[in-house]
């Protein structure tokens, strides 16, 4: 008896959730897509997070009254409900309203203001007075315009969101005593804020590095330096370093090419061997090239090289170019390759670009 209880309760429910939530959210996925936009597929995944009501739709349509009367395209629209549906439950008069209304007066007018928005939606959740007033009001002190402030928030998303003085002001002091100049840190801090954010006896432990490994603080590759040291821990280093070393190289080769190209050492152990193993028994280069041009090493092997090297080997083997030189010609600009190597000789070897986009397209290992 029980047993069939259970089973009618199990068979009425289900029935019973689909007469009520089906409608509710089939108009929720409807609503995204004709009136913010959204593809199909995006609308299923946002109707997860938000359910709308067609009794009650008021508010979804104020917001995108709200939203477009502050310049917010359509493609504004869309891709802020993708990033953060819940802003159609957002509030005007408390919410939206003050914040919007500040972030105009300290200077985002325009395109810049849905930019941000759009860059940055969960900002919308921390608290005015707490965060995103002190926050931009450092920002723009510190930067000087809301370009740049938007250029560093569309890096790291979560600097509304942050006691930003407290926790950068003390590695900007602390920088500037070491004698780099400002202009280089406010640079630092629109392109790559993170990295300012870090804990201050990490900064001043890479900033030690720096300077042991022959950086002058006064110098623009010192930022470079810096920011490759606070990539990775000093034992990392020391890994990348040895693997270098296996491949026939000296330290103090190693040491001059990451001081002339300090981000040599920010990619992986798996794709430094890949990049030797592709230039030493591939191309035949000798180690002592790649460590003399340490960018080779930042350049995706089978994107990029690999790709090239194949034309290029194509059209030597038809006479069409001499071998020399090839290394130099795979680091030059795309369209500069396309135009003087691929398009150039596609009547000598037909279907050549084909070739060249697809080995492009190969999946292969490249980290």
């Amino acid at each position: 008896m029980a047993t069939t209880r259970l089973r009618s309760i199990l068979y009425v429910f289900p029935s019973r959730f689909l007469s009520t939530a089906a409608p509710s959210s089939s108009f929720t996925v409807d609503y995204l897509v004709k009136s913010c936009g959204l593809p199909m597929a995006s609308a299923l995944v946002a109707s997860r997070k938000l359910q709308l009501d067609a009794k009650k739709n008021g508010k979804p349509e104020s917001v995108l009254q709200f939203l477009r009367s502050h310049g917010f395209t359509d493609a504004h629209i869309s891709t802020l409900v993708q990033k953060r549906p819940t802003v159609l439950h957002c509030r005007i008069s408390n919410n939206l309203g003050p914040k919007f209304e500040f972030l105009n007066k300290v200077g985002f007018v325009g395109k810049q203001l849905p930019d941000l928005v759009v860059s940055n939606p969960l900002f919308l959740k921390s608290s005015l007075d707490s965060y995103i007033k002190p926050s931009v009001e450092y920002l723009l002190l510190l930067l000087g315009s809301s370009d740049k402030i938007i250029s560093a928030i569309k890096r790291s998303s979560w600097l509304l969101s942050y006691d930003l003085k407290g926790n950068m002001q003390p590695n900007i002091d602390f920088l500037l005593g070491e004698g780099i100049p400002r202009t280089y840190i406010v640079n630092m801090v629109s392109a790559h804020p993170r990295f300012i954010l870090i804990k201050h006896s990490r900064m001043v432990q890479a900033v030690s590095t720096c300077k042991k490994l022959g950086f002058e603080p006064k110098s623009r590759m010192f930022m470079h330096g810096l920011r490759s040291a606070l990539s990775m821990s000093d034992a990392t280093m020391k890994k990348k370093i040895e693997v270098m070393k296996s491949m026939g190289w000296t330290e103090e080769e190693i040491l001059s090419a990451f001081r002339r190209y300090p981000l040599c050492l920010s990619s992986s152990e798996e794709k430094i061997r890949n990049a030797m193993d592709f230039y030493v028994n591939t191309m035949k280069l000798k180690p002592s090239v790649v460590i003399n041009y340490p960018k080779l090493i930042m350049h995706s092997i089978e994107k990029r090289m690999r790709p090239r090297y194949n034309v290029l080997q194509i059209l030597v083997s038809k006479k069409l170019i001499s071998g020399t030189k090839l290394c130099w010609q795979l680091t030059i600009a795309e369209n500069k390759f396309v135009q003087n190597f691929v398009m150039k000789y596609e009547a000598d070897v037909p279907g050549l670009f084909e070739k060249y986009e697809a080995s492009k397209l190969a999946k292969r290992k490249d980290h």
